[in-house]
């Protein structure tokens, strides 16, 4: 399989420059589904490796479980990726003096405990006396008034706790990941903390950055309910979750506009729901340009296994010169992604295996061909249905064929298999429609058409050509 690279260096700076505005914490990245927002983001930051130390996570799992799941798995897969970059990052630790007592007893409150829950249950009727244990948090909880028996109860767990903290922050992942494997999960601002503080060991010098990348893919009705999660969790802090310096989230802004309409009404503000997840403004996307240039490559990057087709796909070849033109329009008419354009350089496709294709002295070979493009057209817009409707879009773009397309010799084609005669001398003419079609001498185009009307009426034809099924006949020689 071929690897098509899309150059992307022209947009690559353009990010960079918007990534380093003073202050700018959290981006929102634009881009329509399968344009290659992902490839992007991958190579962009696999191109920073100095600046930037990235943990890219896919939420679309998330979906599946309930609000409380959800920051918990977010968790998770941060862990899983602070694991895979540093296996060692997770150490045992030692308990040592009061100070340290004290704050981890401060840190299994918060896990326990709200603090208002806490001072009510350590202030009630009763005496201690301080001299019953040296442990400082049975003298703290003593001055407070609390019965010896549930001050003893309450050391009992935190010296359980004190010992599972004591196994090391492994044995605390550890712990923690078998809840999430087996689906018994609560809230740990510790795991928070400690995620936190290996987050900035890890990066240094380098800017962390959290990538939510992928939610083109999550269903209508859950996504926002995820960003509800996200946003809310977001905003209970100053600063990024888990102090992350960058957060990015991958996804169409316009696609996501539509949903949040269609869920909750025209006149929801949808603007002001989502700034909360951007500081300064969504970053669009558009390699446009950068696919445009790259489709002339992909055309000839198709699968084939025939080597009587070489000819067609290669440089200026009737199947490679159809496919460019279509592809390119089709992206800049924006009825197209990236990744339905690669299809064909991804998969086999029966149109082009050995033995497919041969050339035959006594039959219209240029049909057949034309025929086979057609076809891997078809196959790369999914189905019939989508071709048609994507042509009829493809028609309205104003982009100029960068390269002189014989579109004469595709209109013949289509036009004799309509049973139209070809008009042999320019002072003849056919028409169809309101189109007025004459003969011409140019070699690579053997008919000509009224005010340069060429590109349309191949359009036209090609509708009707693949409406009534043309594209399976094999022959259309007269």
């Amino acid at each position: 399989m071929t690897d098509i690279k899309i150059p992307i260096n022209t947009v690559k700076d353009d990010f960079n420059s918007f990534l380093n505005i003073e202050r700018n914490s959290r981006v929102f990245f634009s881009g329509k589904f399968g344009i290659g927002k992902t490839y992007f983001l991958k190579d962009f930051f696999d191109s920073h490796p100095d600046q930037y130390e990235v943990f890219h996570l896919y939420p679309v799992s998330y979906q599946i479980n309930s609000n409380e799941d959800i920051i918990e798995l977010l968790k998770y897969d941060i862990l899983i990726e602070l694991l895979k970059k540093n296996k060692n990052i997770f150490e045992t630790k030692a308990v040592n003096g009061i100070k340290e007592s004290s704050l981890l007893f401060y840190s299994w409150c918060k896990e326990n405990y709200s603090f208002n829950k806490l001072l009510r249950s350590v202030i009630s009727v009763g005496e201690i006396s301080s001299s019953l244990s040296l442990n400082p948090i049975i003298t703290f909880l003593g001055k407070l008034g609390r019965p010896l028996k549930d001050i003893l109860k309450i050391d009992e767990e935190f010296q359980k706790f004190k010992e599972e903290y004591k196994n090391g922050e492994k044995g605390l992942i550890e712990k923690y990941s078998e809840g999430i494997k087996s689906k018994v999960i609560s809230e740990t601002d510790y795991i928070s903390h400690l995620l936190k503080e290996k987050i900035l060991q890890q990066k240094v010098t380098k800017k962390s950055v959290l990538i939510l990348d992928d939610l083109d893919r999550i269903d209508p009705e859950h996504i926002f309910r995820i960003l509800n999660i996200l946003s809310a969790y977001f905003e209970k802090e100053d600063e990024n979750k888990f102090g992350f310096d960058l957060i990015i989230i991958a996804a169409d802004y316009s696609n996501l506009k539509h949903i949040f309409h269609h869920k909750y009404g025209g006149k929801a503000d949808f603007s002001g729901y989502l700034d909360k997840f951007f500081t300064i403004s969504p970053y669009y996307f558009d390699n446009k340009k950068a696919i445009i240039d790259t489709v002339d490559e992909i055309a000839k990057s198709i699968r084939n296994e025939e080597p009587n087709l070489d000819g067609a796909i290669g440089e200026s070849g009737y199947i490679k010169l159809f496919l460019s033109h279509i592809f390119a329009k089709a992206v800049d008419s924006e009825v197209v992604n990236l990744r339905e354009l690669l299809k064909a350089t991804r998969f086999r496709l029966l149109e082009l295996k050995k033995g497919s294709f041969y050339q035959d002295p006594f039959e219209d070979n240029f049909s057949k061909l034309f025929n086979k493009a057609v076809k891997i057209a078809i196959l790369s817009f999914s189905n019939t249905d989508n071709f048609i409707e994507k042509i009829e879009a493809i028609k309205q773009s104003r982009m100029k064929a960068e390269r002189r397309m014989p579109f004469g010799k595709y209109i013949e084609t289509m036009l004799k298999s309509f049973d139209k005669g070809i008009p042999k001398e320019k002072s003849d003419y056919i028409t169809w429609g309101d189109f007025k079609i004459r003969g011409s001498s140019n070699g690579l185009d053997p008919i000509s058409v009224d005010d340069n009307r060429d590109e349309a009426l191949f359009y036209d034809l090609l509708i009707e050509y693949v409406k009534n099924r043309k594209h399976f006949r094999e022959d259309y020689s007269h």
